[in-house]
């Protein structure tokens, strides 16, 4: 048979699956199962079709050029959006910098752990990583002095930066946008609204055609898998690296989530992990099950009151602000791990300058996260970007992504819990009668709202829809897949 016609068999085929992984998508069929199904179909494919897919190569080339165009409008519109929400000078002085702080501060510390996590175990190393159209070479001698790298932190000519894709200077130009419109509301706010209604617009349309892309994540990801497989992945150890990525992940996400953590309740915040963890527990396992920090906010505000004893100004503001500002697991662990697991892939020489620009980028790249889908591939291709690695990269991860997404998205919520806490403790909106209270409690029962004096009452808040006494959570038992950081 000839190649064309074998050629042409793989398209059929692949053509045919993505018609079944609509008509299953149409009936409902959860995000990460498809993912999980459409990355074996794409296996069976590649190996049915070995050296015949290159009919099938724009196919997952289209998807990652359509993500690399809404990298940079998702990162203006979050971070003007989430600086902008801060109302008054006096909101971003005292909760709003707390928050940001503490926020930023659980990603520094996730940054660190993945960074020596990352080099002390060599993920990639050996693994054979062939990018097709890409030398290595390359990269190899595309280093730069630290002066230039410096300057070309701050922007210069915002349009030129953005047609040249330079992130980090993107990023400080919509933060000093975003200060500027705080001060300039506190001064004349009937002036700037309109500035403000627009952002929100724009914000509401970035996400929107954000989630037209990640929907298409499960075509992509049949497509690129077989034709990765096709060329030899069996053969080239890339199997056999990317599940030590993942379990390194997970190691990652365990320690961040319940070691780092704890160690920032018990110093920063004067609380007991234990008793802290085990009421979050409820949480933690939708934040798990669903993908979604933002679809689990609600309950992450009620536990954060009616449990842990924070003040509702604070529980509010400070985790609402935790699924966009910070998300060690999407913003700092994954993205590390993908560059170090790339530059050990590729045979990169990497120094400590190097490495000290990827944590850096890292944690700036973290000030634009989304409770979007996608967020933790576009926060990814954005540090790759950045730092010069190439998005192929992220592109061999991708089968991988929607199984550690889920301790991703757990680690997130966790960390925004964390610097709630910590930011009511030095506010002083912190009610330790209501945190040291056990009367009545039971793990995933209706958390009970907390007074003045420490006594209980049944809960009223808004995050609960059924009657009185039900379950936070039961509201969300509807809740969909993969609207966090699905990848």
């Amino acid at each position: 048979m000839s190649s064309d016609l074998l050629s042409g068999g793989a398209l059929t085929v692949v053509g045919a699956l993505f018609v079944v992984i609509f008509l299953l998508r149409k009936k409902g069929l959860d995000f990460t199962v498809t993912i999980l199904g459409a990355l074996l179909a794409g296996v069976v494919v590649g190996l049915a079709f070995q050296g015949h897919t290159s009919w099938l190569d724009p196919l997952g080339k289209i998807y990652v050029s359509v993500l690399s165009a809404l990298v940079i409008p998702l990162i203006i519109v979050s971070i003007v959006a989430s600086v902008t929400s801060l109302s008054s000078v006096a909101q971003l002085k005292g909760i709003g910098a707390r928050s940001v702080f503490w926020l930023l501060a659980t990603t520094v510390l996730s940054i660190v752990l993945a960074l020596g996590l990352g080099l002390m175990s060599g993920v990639g190393l050996g693994s054979g990583i062939s990018i097709q159209g890409v030398n290595a070479a390359n990269y190899k001698a595309s280093a730069v002095s630290f002066s230039q790298v410096l300057v070309g932190l701050f922007p210069r000519n915002v349009v030129s930066d953005i047609s040249s894709e330079n992130i980090v200077p993107i990023i400080l130009f919509a933060v000093l946008i975003a200060v500027s419109y705080v001060l300039a509301a506190h001064d004349h706010p009937e002036r700037v609204a309109p500035f403000k209604r627009g952002v929100d617009a724009v914000k509401a349309i970035v996400f929107k055609a954000v989630g037209f892309v990640i929907e298409l994540t499960p075509y992509a990801v049949l497509a690129l898998t077989a034709t990765v497989t096709s060329k030899g992945l069996a053969r080239s150890g890339i199997i056999w690296s990317l599940l030590a990525l993942l379990i390194l992940s997970f190691v990652a996400f365990a320690i961040d989530m319940w070691g780092i953590n704890a160690v920032l309740l018990k110093v920063a915040a004067g609380l007991s992990p234990l008793r802290f963890f085990r009421r979050i527990i409820p949480a933690q396992l939708v934040g798990f099950s669903t993908q979604s920090s933002a679809g689990t906010l609600p309950l992450t505000t009620s536990i954060l009151t009616d449990r842990i004893g924070v003040g509702p100004t604070v529980a509010n503001f400070t985790a609402a602000l935790g699924t966009t500002i910070g998300m060690p697991g999407c913003s700092g662990i994954w993205p590390v791990l993908v560059a170090i697991y790339g530059i050990h892939g590729l045979g990169l020489s990497y120094g400590l300058k190097d490495y000290a620009l990827l944590a850096l980028v890292s944690l700036i790249v973290s000030l634009g996260t989304a409770g979007v889908p996608g967020t933790s591939t576009v926060v990814t291709a954005a540090v790759l970007t950045a730092v010069g690695l190439p998005l192929e990269i992220l592109v061999l991860t991708i089968p991988i992504s929607a199984i550690a997404d889920t301790g991703r998205t757990a680690t997130n919520i966790t960390a925004a819990m964390v610097a709630s806490a910590i930011v009511a403790r030095k506010e002083g909106v912190l009610d330790d009668a209501i945190f040291n209270d056990d009367s009545g409690y039971e793990p995933g029962a209706a958390p009970a709202k907390g007074r003045a004096d420490g006594a209980r009452a049944p809960i009223d808040t808004p995050a609960a829809s059924g009657p009185v006494g039900e379950p936070a959570y039961a509201a969300l038992a509807e809740i969909s897949v993969g609207e966090s950081c699905p990848f």
